[in-house]
């Protein structure tokens, strides 16, 4: 029989084993870490976002550079199978929120780690255990520990992780064993799903509406061009920005952002012309001329932000009928265009997700074997794959393990 050896005991690592279980395979999961599923505990905010309904053609569209590489994997394994398989082999019941988020029923990310060790059993699973080669020998595979420990399989995943959260194990060090071991390229790292921080006084204006959330659209801008664009909740905290129209740049912010001018625009009017919303805060301050312009500037974001964006453009407690027209025109400005220079690029240990990994121009996108090495199969973070929030991280690992052991199977 067949034997394979997963390299690490992440979501990835986890679902591969569980579907190699299900068939009667032959196989050990080795977990560096004393437990498994450590970052599996953070997703979703503890409460495990698993995965998202939505039909396979809209979902490949959240995986940016790398959607057509997931087409095969989310169509061999979607949404709707990875529900069936948690709720009938895992026996965790599952219920579906706003933007098509699938979450336990009970909110505890613990939940399914816990039905993920149960099904695959104790007696599958090899803790402390960190792999740091892997041989080829003739048509077998060693797998070796740092320690010095080594097991004989004829099938490897490589199901290492990226480098976020390093606390949890994942912490980029497995990249040296896909370049050097197995001879695969890995694309430069960024860490993504991650606030931004931001410098000087726009750090103090973050800082002053810390916890407060207003929708907008943000661009993010490099050498004076625009880079992306996002549109959403924005989250004010003490270091910057934060949010899903936010984290959603975070992977395209390099090192070296400071040598770039990189900075975020915020525009708390989306879709609206400035010269309108000029136009129209002008007659309202026609019709009262005894309130503050903050006060009607709370008609387009919260008033906390409406006060700290008077504070920045010099209008702070003058009244309508005293705003001139630079005044006026500085705080619509501050609406339609709020900058915030990047401080630095955010850091890896605060990112949920590791944009870059193993080059997929290597890697089968059918069943996520190496062109490099046959017999090896590497899947989820360890992979260039990073898809937006809301699911479609777990959910990509969980098509992209399906897919390498349906192919072992084979």
């Amino acid at each position: 029989m067949t034997r394979t050896g997963i390299i690490g005991g992440g979501a990835a690592g986890l679902f591969a084993a569980c579907f190699l279980k299900k068939n009667g395979a032959s196989f050990t999961l080795l977990e560096k870490g004393t437990e498994c599923g450590r970052k599996l505990l953070l997703t979703g905010h503890g409460r495990c976002n698993l995965t998202n309904r939505k039909p396979v053609s809209e979902l490949v569209q959240g995986y940016h550079e790398a959607s057509r590489f997931m087409k095969s994997a989310l169509s061999s394994f979607t949404p709707e199978d990875v529900m069936t398989f948690v709720q009938n082999e895992l026996k965790v019941p599952l219920k579906e929120e706003e933007n098509n988020r699938i979450f336990p029923v009970s909110d505890k990310a613990s939940d399914i780690r816990d039905a993920l060790v149960k099904y695959i059993d104790s007696g599958n699973i090899k803790t402390d255990f960190e792999a740091v080669d892997i041989v080829k020998d003739g048509d077998k595979f060693r797998i070796r520990s740092k320690d010095k420990r080594e097991i004989t399989v004829d099938k490897v995943i490589v199901a290492t992780g990226g480098k976020t959260f390093p606390v949890t194990g994942s912490d980029g060090k497995s990249y040296d064993m896909i370049t050097g071991a197995l001879g695969h390229k890995v694309t430069p790292l960024y860490p993504a799903l991650t606030g931004i921080p931001v410098a000087g006084k726009d750090k103090e204006f973050t800082s002053s509406l810390s916890g407060v959330s207003v929708y907008a659209g943000a661009g993010l801008y490099l050498d004076n061009r625009k880079k992306n664009k996002t549109e959403g909740d924005v989250l004010f905290t003490h270091d910057g920005l934060s949010g899903p129209a936010i984290t959603e740049l975070a992977r395209d912010i390099p090192s070296d952002v400071n040598a770039h001018d990189g900075w975020i625009e915020l525009d708390f009017t989306p879709g609206r012309d400035e010269t309108e919303v000029d136009k129209e805060l002008l007659e309202q301050m026609r019709l009262h001329p005894d309130t503050k312009l903050t006060t009607l500037g709370s008609k387009y974001v919260p008033q906390s932000v409406s006060n700290a964006i008077g504070k920045r453009a010099g209008v702070t407690d003058i009244y309508s009928s005293d705003v001139t027209r630079d005044g006026r025109k500085e705080f619509v400005k501050n609406i339609k265009h709020l900058h915030m220079t990047i401080a630095r690029q955010p850091k890896f240990e605060t990112a949920y997700v590791t944009r870059g990994g193993a080059d997929l121009s290597e890697i089968d996108r059918k069943t996520c074997g190496s062109k490099i090495m046959p017999g090896v199969y590497i899947i989820g973070e360890a992979l260039d794959v990073d898809g937006i929030s809301g699911g479609y991280n777990l959910q990509a690992a969980i098509s992209e393990a399906y897919i390498a052991v349906r192919a072992i199977m084979c």
